[in-house]
């Protein structure tokens, strides 16, 4: 396989690094990867996410369960829906830190300024993504910031999710931009005749 990055196939190694985060306290890091890899946004848009995007306006402060936001590449305007493993993880981020104090504080923030005013950068989430993975021993996986948003795509294949719905939802021009995309390989669709079993 290339150099491309690719998405995390293993569901035990996508749980390794939730615990491994929860675990540890990191907080902001255990949100970010789990919305990262339930969003499917891409980095530059999930990084710019703020917590009035994701969280209910008024008394019951509760999640939403969905936000439209503009893509920065594309100008098109995408609906994300908050899926119960996002909703629990934002959930335990805002019970963790009072960044839910103002709607316009960025969710994923950068730690050396005062929580909330400003998001990580791409390089620091790029770091982040490649330290998560090599903790839990994905050494010889080619990742990046991309991972996050194909192993979304890639495991909503897995269950089910036609190619057609998720070129529409990452906004490509074909079904094999797509599966390039989601580095389905021969064996995935080798398995898919095992899956079917009639």
């Amino acid at each position: 396989m290339s150099n491309r990055v690719e998405p995390i196939r293993d569901k035990k190694k996508i749980t390794a690094i939730k615990n491994l985060l929860k675990g540890a306290g990191k907080f902001r890091d255990y949100t970010l990867f789990t919305c990262g890899i339930n969003f499917g946004l891409r980095i530059g848009d999930l990084l710019k996410l703020k917590v009035g995007d994701v969280k209910k306006p008024g008394s019951d402060n509760g999640i939403k369960d969905n936000f439209e936001i503009k893509e920065q590449k594309t100008e098109k305007l995408n609906m994300v829906e908050i899926n119960d493993n996002a909703k629990k993880a934002l959930k335990f981020l805002f019970v963790r830190t009072n960044l839910d104090s103002s709607f316009n504080n960025y969710l994923f923030y950068n730690t050396k300024e005062t929580p909330g005013t400003k998001p990580i950068s791409r390089i620091q989430a790029y770091r982040l993504v490649r330290k998560w993975c090599e903790s839990v021993g994905l050494t010889n996986l080619s990742v990046g910031t991309h991972t996050l948003r194909k192993t979304f795509g890639y495991h909503a294949w897995k269950n089910g999710i036609s190619i057609e719905v998720l070129q529409k939802k990452f906004k490509h021009n074909s079904t094999s931009t797509t599966r390039e995309y989601l580095g389905i390989e021969e064996a995935d669709v080798k398995d898919s005749y095992h899956q079917v079993n009639l």
